[in-house]
């Protein structure tokens, strides 16, 4: 386990950062997200930091950002109006920095939501929850790779269930068929994939750290919806305590392949990569060990079914848009 001192004080050396740090947050109107674009807004030094909020969220999100660029003026902040529950509204962040950008130092996602009212789909055919929690991730990952390269010591973190990985359906991989969908199964499909999915992009990419990261039970309104349903899970977080973690995940070297951000204290180690090359991380900052399950996927050729079934989904869509 960290220790809440040692998070704090690599989190007060984010300040001596050289200027101009990119940042991308994708889920940041509430949550985890939200708390950790708070904190990184807060602390760098002169940083230019993306944010996405749906169309009806604009506005309060737009209060937020008011509030940081007081807190820290050399800080500028950049919001873009985009539905990340559909692949095309991905492409529209992606664009959008790729526009004002040349490079990406941190890409920090954290959307979605566990569907408790069954399997839906968006205008794009894809079922919503595992669009915010894996498509779109997935998407926004491989889109911005050449800004992410381009940065010295470039970080991507997802924020979902790192170490719960579980045996996929593997002939309904997006469990279109109703009898195959669940709660649960769509909670374990998006994290696998997610898992299966950054490797991927990991191995074909050696400078790039990315974490899949279970934050574990946190005070937000995603937890205020599983309490709705009769379940009250322990150790609870709160926002300031995860996003204080989450910080600490995209900035620190401990979770970096070469590192370049915020240097190591004293007798703490780098912590241990996947055999798949990503930090698969728990709730304490420590890694988490699903290799039985992982090892087992990969040599059965898993990992490269879903990244096929992926770009033929991404394939699928972009021409549906482009006949649109």
């Amino acid at each position: 386990m960290v220790s809440p001192q040692t998070i704090q004080q690599s989190n007060t050396r984010v300040a001596g950062l050289p200027k101009g740090l990119v940042a991308l947050f994708i889920g940041a109107t509430a949550g985890i997200g939200q708390s950790t674009l708070r904190q990184l807004g807060q602390r760098a030094s002169s940083p230019r930091i993306y944010t996405v909020a749906r169309p009806a969220a604009v506005a309060a999100h737009e209060e937020l950002l008011a509030t940081l660029r007081q807190t820290n003026p050399d800080a500028v902040f950049h919001l873009i109006a985009a539905d990340v529950s559909l692949i095309s509204g991905v492409d529209k962040v992606v664009t959008a920095v790729r526009e004002k950008e040349s490079k990406l130092d941190i890409l920090f996602m954290s959307p979605g939501f566990m569907p408790f009212d069954g399997r839906q789909e968006t205008s794009e055919g894809l079922e919503p929850s595992m669009t915010t929690r894996y498509y779109s991730r997935q998407r926004a990952v491989e889109q911005l790779l050449p800004l992410l390269n381009a940065a010295p010591s470039p970080r991507v973190v997802s924020v979902l269930a790192g170490g719960m990985e579980a045996p996929l359906n593997e002939q309904d991989l997006d469990l279109k068929n109703p009898d195959n969908f669940s709660t649960w199964n769509a909670n374990y499909h998006a994290a696998t994939m997610s898992t299966l999915g950054l490797e991927r992009v990991a191995q074909e990419n050696s400078r790039l750290s990315i974490t899949h990261w279970l934050p574990g039970p946190v005070a937000t309104r995603g937890l205020a919806a599983v309490k709705s349903k009769g379940i009250d899970p322990p150790h609870q977080k709160s926002e300031e305590e995860a996003s204080a973690l989450g910080l600490f995940l995209a900035t620190s070297d401990r979770y970096a392949v070469n590192g370049g951000l915020v240097n190591l204290d004293a007798g703490l180690e780098v912590a241990k990569r996947s055999a798949g090359g990503i930090f698969i991380i728990n709730p304490e900052g420590d890694t988490s060990d699903n290799e039985r399950v992982l090892s087992d996927m990969r040599g059965r050729g898993v990992d490269e079914a879903v990244w096929k079934f992926t770009q033929e989904t991404f394939a699928r869509v972009s021409k549906f848009k482009d006949h649109l």
